[in-house]
Parts: structure tokens; sequence; C-alpha cells
């Protein structure tokens, strides 16, 4: 009778687990047939985990996973499951032009979680907030990046160059340099110049807090992963974990500098027409109206995306710049003419005399199309839109992803894309590139906010590296590039070690 009872045992837990991995199951898949009913072909999704598999392991990003699938649909949209939700795919450049520009109102917010009990910087960051907060501070925020502001700070990204230059001098006997790393000092040291009137040092000591803290804000560690992923492809479970984006030690770094910086600027009431004085206007409830607080993070999270998203882009853009240099002399050689042939005109590097440097623009712009930092854009469907010249309808609170790495390597657009190619951007070539399949900004009243400002210190950066030194490839420079699966962002694994060393003018 004993061994009879503990046999009854097992067979109810036994029916017990089945019944409940049955529930799961059906609870996990009840959506999986909203594609098909709607005619729209999608990737055959996994109980539980949908199509993204690969990006919750960690073995893919989302950028090339997206991409992995754009090159398996001939159609200009298709269905995706991110566990049991269904996301739209759009790669027709028309639509992208609709969803961006033409039927914005449908499509203002992005589809990442904006909730201050997770994380209360990051969901007051211009890049995370929801509309209508989002168009009063893009409003608020315009007047940092004009032109006369960008050119007034000309001086200061002078000074971060010049210092990495310096650094580089006294490294020259290295087998090789880390070119994201010496990049992310120059880009760090800017940022924080430029908006907190800080020197950050990064040049001087390999663990200045600013350079320290901005490794932290997208590192490779699978905690980090785990949150800033899940931001992009499971806000609700960032919701109910309340995970937040930043590492928690970041924001109060950026919280204590920035009050600091702000109060400083109020009792000496220096003015620097830079990032700090603009937020110091608009702290004043006028700005806004009455209806809304300019205040505590909403204050600190403006502050917070400038130092995050400004040394990030540039130190990846310039980096993946000079890897491919490295592997491409005669294209170096190139830029480089032109460079000084542009110095010996003007004497330095201005503001016109960067301008001035077509190629260097073209050198920029293929470097973005190769390696958009940002390799897919978000957003969500907040009312029912019908895709013009369609019957197909996206329904409300469906979330929207535009794979930019697909487009970005789409052969229709861009012949042999693997190839780096600056000639792609020259006036005559980019005049016949379709509008909206050329999108490492973004575009519309959602597109990149510190567009220029970015460009601009990319630029200078390149240009007075280029100048002075040949770039070669070292021993330890990857090829092909070995990406890192864990960043949102497009990051190489191993970093982009490669060799400088003076040209033959600076060297005489």
């Amino acid at each position: 009778m004993y061994l009879l009872g503990v046999s009854f045992g097992y067979i109810e837990i036994a029916v017990v687990l089945i019944t409940l991995s049955y529930v799961i199951y059906k609870y996990s898949t009840r959506n999986f047939d909203y594609w098909k009913k709607r005619g729209v072909p999608y990737v055959k999704p996994l109980p539980l985990i949908g199509n993204f598999l690969d990006v919750f392991t960690f073995r893919r990003t989302i950028g090339h996973h997206l991409a992995k699938y754009y090159n398996d649909f001939e159609t200009p949209y298709f269905g995706m499951f991110v566990m049991n939700t269904p996301h739209l795919i759009v790669k027709d450049p028309n639509i992208i032009k609709s969803i961006l520009v033409k039927d914005f109102n449908y499509f203002q917010d992005r589809n990442l979680i904006s909730d201050e009990k997770c994380d209360g910087v990051s969901a007051k960051m211009l890049f995370m907030v929801k509309n209508p907060e989002w168009k009063l501070l893009r409003t608020k925020m315009t007047p940092v990046f004009t032109t006369g502001k960008i050119k007034s700070m000309l001086n200061l990204i002078n000074g971060a160059a010049d210092e990495m230059v310096t650094y580089i001098n006294k490294n020259l006997d290295k087998n090789s340099l880390e070119a994201k790393e010496l990049c992310a000092k120059y880009s760090t040291n800017v940022i924080a110049s430029c908006a907190f009137g800080i020197d950050a040092h990064s040049f001087e000591n390999e663990n200045a807090e600013f350079r320290a803290v901005g490794r932290k804000m997208f590192d490779s560690h699978w905690k980090t992963a785990f949150r800033q992923t899940s931001y992009f492809v499971a806000p609700s479970l960032v919701k109910l974990l309340r995970l937040p984006f930043l590492d928690p030690s970041v924001s109060r770094f950026v919280r204590e500098v920035f009050w600091a910086t702000i109060a400083n600027r109020e009792k000496t009431n220096v003015k620097r027409n830079d990032l700090i004085d603009i937020i110091i206007k608009m702290k004043c409830q006028d700005a806004f109206g009455e209806n809304y607080k300019f205040e505590g993070d909403k204050v600190v999270a403006q502050a917070a995306q400038f130092y995050a998203a400004g040394f990030e882009t540039v130190s990846a853009t310039m980096s993946f710049t000079f890897y491919e240099l490295c592997l491409q002399p005669k294209i170096q050689n190139r830029l480089r003419s032109e460079i000084k042939s542009v110095l010996s005109r003007c004497g330095e590097l201005t503001y016109e005399a960067l301008q001035d440097m077509k190629y260097l623009h073209m050198v920029i712009c293929e470097t973005l199309r190769k390696y958009p930092v940002l390799p897919f854009l978000d957003r969500l469907c907040l009312e029912d839109y019908t895709i013009p010249g369609t019957n197909f309808v996206i329904e409300k609170g469906t979330p929207v992803f535009i794979p930019m790495f697909g487009l970005h390597y789409d052969t229709k657009y861009f012949a042999d894309p693997e190839t780096y190619d600056p000639e792609r951007f020259n006036d005559e070539n980019k005049s016949k590139l379709p509008s909206y399949a050329y999108l490492p900004f973004g575009d519309g009243p959602r597109n990149c906010i510190g567009e220029r400002f970015g460009l601009l210190v990319t630029k200078l950066g390149v240009a007075k590296l280029i100048a002075k030194y040949d770039i070669e490839k070292s021993e330890n420079t990857p090829i092909p590039i070995n990406w890192d699966p864990k960043t949102f962002l497009l990051s190489a694994r191993n970093g982009l070690p490669m060799k400088f060393k003076k040209t033959v003018s600076d060297a005489a």
C-alpha cells in the first residue's frame, strides 16, 4: 500500500506538471496567429520566447538579428514576436517615410518604457520620454544645437583634440593603441567641457571619474545587457522588475556633478552659452508653463542624455572610421590630402574649414552607413493606422521596428554593401539614393537632436589625427570585426587596436 501510495503521488505530480506546462504553452502562444489572421508574412515563433531567442541569450545584437530576417522577406513589411507580443518590421522606404515624417502623429513615441519608478533619470531623457512631454522638452532643448552655439564650442572641442594628439605622441612606441578607448577619452573630454564646464582629465588619468562612469554606461556586463536590451524588446519586464536603464551609480554621479555645476554657475553668474546655461533658463517655470514642473530628475536627465549619447556615438563613429582607414590606405591618403589642402588655405580647423572638407563628409557618411551606432529604430503605434496604398491596419499599441542595419546593407540601395566606399556619397551618387534608405540619425521630428554637434566633433577629431598620423593595422587589429552581442549599440567585442605613426611631414 505504501508503494502504491508513492506511485499515485508521482502520477498526481506528473499530471499537475503536464497541466501547468500546457497552460503556460497555450498562454504564451495565444497571439501566435496574429499575423496569419492579417495576411502578413511572419517569422515562425517559439513558445515563451517568440523570435528573439538569440537576442535574449546574447548571441546576436538586436540590429544584426533584425537584419538577418530583413533578408528573408521580399515584402515591404513582415511580422515578428517578442515573446507573445506582435511587432511589425518595416522595410519599405516609402512606408518608413510615412511612419517617421508624413504620419508622425500616429508614431510619436518610442516603444521604450518611460517609468520614473524604474529609473528616474533615464525615464525623463529626451530619447525616452513620451509625448506631450517630449514635444515640450524638444522645443526647449533645440537652442543648444543651433549653428551659433555649436561654433561657440569649437575652441573647447579643439582643446580636447589637442589633448588627444599629445596622448598619442606619448604612446607612439606602443605596438598599437585601442582606437575606441582613445576616441572615447576625446569625446568624454568634449562632453564634460561643453556640457558641464569641467575638465575630465581622461587622457591624464586612465581611471578619471568621467571616463570610468562613461565605461559603465554601456558596458558589456550581462546585467547591463539584460537591463538595456529589455527596455527595447521587453518593456513589460522592465516595469515588472523595475529595472533601471542606467546603473544607479551612473545616475548618482550625473546628479552630483550636475547640481554642483548648476550651483556654481548660479553663484558666480558665469556664462558659457552651453547646455548648463540653457537648462538654467529652462528651470524657470515660465519656460514650460504652469502645468509642467521642470525640476529634479527631469532636469538632470537632459544632461545625462547629452553625456551618454554624445560620447558613445562620437567615439564609435571615429573608431570605426579609423578602422576602415587603416585597412584602406588609398582612402586614408586621399582624405589626408584634402585635410592638408584645406588647412594650408585656412590655417586651422575652423568651422568653415571643416565644412569645406567634402571628402571627409563622404567618409563619415560611409562609416555611418556601414556602422550605424544604433542599428535600428523603434516606434509605437498610438492609433489604428492604415498603411498608405494598402488595406493593412497597424493596430494601436503595436511596436514597430525599422531595421537600419538591413537597409544600409540592402543591395537594392547600396551595391556591394560590405565594401567601404565613400564615393557612394559624392554629389552624383547621393542624389540617386532613395530617401529613407539611409537613416544614421533617424528622421522626422524625433530624429537625433545632436546630429550637427556630433558630426562636428567627429569630423574635427578625425581631421586632427589624419593630418598628423598614418594609421596602420597592427597584429591585433580584428579582421573581420567580432561584434559584441551584449549591447543594443554597435560595438566591437575586443576593441579596435591599431598603430599610429607620425606622417612623413610631421616626423621630419
